[in-house]
């Protein structure tokens, strides 16, 4: 898949890049705008260098509280929500239904802030790490006694 935000052609690139660096290093940010693309960033990230191996679930659950996926009728949500809590994703990053959802999440964020200019200056009341779900432990049947 060649058009990512991963590879800095995402949709809307120029819109990220900008959101994305006015992110602080730590920490939640100033404005809901901000936070929400902190949230999507961190799926992004987690999807590309770690296979969703992190428990990344309040960063979906927050965007589902904003509305982000209210229009959703692919169900991305469904689809990223199930790595976030510590299944490794072993696709092969080349457009199968996880990697299209982690980039249609960024586009439906970034759509969602365009649609909206009053988030880049509102406040942020929230922070996306307060809506994080218990990990799960998965693994494979032939795995399980390394895990008892």
């Amino acid at each position: 898949m060649e058009n990512t935000y991963w590879n800095k052609s995402g949709k809307y690139q120029a819109d990220y890049d900008r959101l994305v660096d006015a992110m602080p290093w730590s920490g939640n940010c100033e404005t809901t705008a901000g936070e929400m693309i902190r949230a999507a960033s961190k799926l992004g990230y987690d999807f590309y260098n770690n296979g969703m191996g992190n428990n990344t679930s309040g960063a979906v659950n927050f965007l589902d509280k904003m509305g982000v996926f209210d229009d959703d009728r692919t169900n991305i949500f469904g689809k990223i929500y199930e790595y976030t809590r510590g299944k490794i994703y072993n696709g092969n990053y080349e457009g199968d239904d996880l990697h299209l959802a982690i980039e249609q999440m960024i586009d439906l964020t970034l759509e969602m802030i365009l649609k909206n200019p009053s988030l880049e200056t509102q406040e942020n009341a929230y922070d996306m790490l307060d809506f994080t779900d218990p990990e799960e432990r998965f693994y494979d049947e032939e795995e399980e006694d390394y895990y008892v």
